[in-house]
């Protein structure tokens, strides 16, 4: 993956990453652990990805190798911004 795309996904991604930790600990009083807040973002995922329906009903025909590689850099930019969360709220 190269920067441009990282940073592109980064900047979509960082206010739902920013938001869920926001809701959690403001109804749980404490940060999620990793699983949930997986679980939390995972339902988010498709939003980014897109399901495999609407991929080959827009005729864009996208492989299950190329869903699963835009999902992947996808997550290795959740799982940078969840550890930037983490270390930002860890005071």
């Amino acid at each position: 993956m190269d920067m441009s795309d990282f940073d592109g996904i980064k900047r979509d991604i960082s206010l739902k990453v920013e938001h869920i930790f926001e809701v959690y600990e403001k109804e749980h009083y404490c940060m999620p652990t990793m699983e949930e807040f997986r679980t939390m973002f995972n339902e988010h995922i498709d939003q980014y990805v897109g399901p495999d329906d609407s991929l080959k009903g827009a005729g864009l025909n996208i492989s299950s190798d190329t869903k699963q590689r835009r999902e992947q850099k996808v997550w290795r930019v959740v799982n940078e911004l969840e550890a930037e969360q983490r270390f930002l709220r860890s005071d």
